[in-house]
């Protein structure tokens, strides 16, 4: 499961970088992995409120708080993950 902390990290970096509402599939592209994968990590993203969920034809996950508001820590407890 500690990998899900990386494709956590690299999403939430790149949803900062971007600024933008991004679908699943453009984060996998930039991750590297399957869209579904992303989609189940930031699935527990959304729920600790990190990120939030725009529906529809441009749909897709975009920063809930600001980058500065988000630690690894929160992401390792979002994931259940203990270091």
């Amino acid at each position: 499961m500690q990998s899900d902390f990386c494709v956590a990290v690299h999403a939430l970096v790149f949803l900062h970088h971007k600024d933008c509402v991004l679908s699943s599939e453009a984060l996998a592209d930039n991750i590297c992995t399957n869209a579904a994968r992303v989609r189940k990590v930031l699935a527990k993203l959304k729920t600790a409120g990190l990120v939030e969920t725009k529906e529809g034809n441009v749909g897709g996950y975009r920063l809930k708080q600001p980058a500065s508001q988000i630690s690894l820590s929160k992401v390792a407890d979002a994931l259940q993950i203990r270091f």
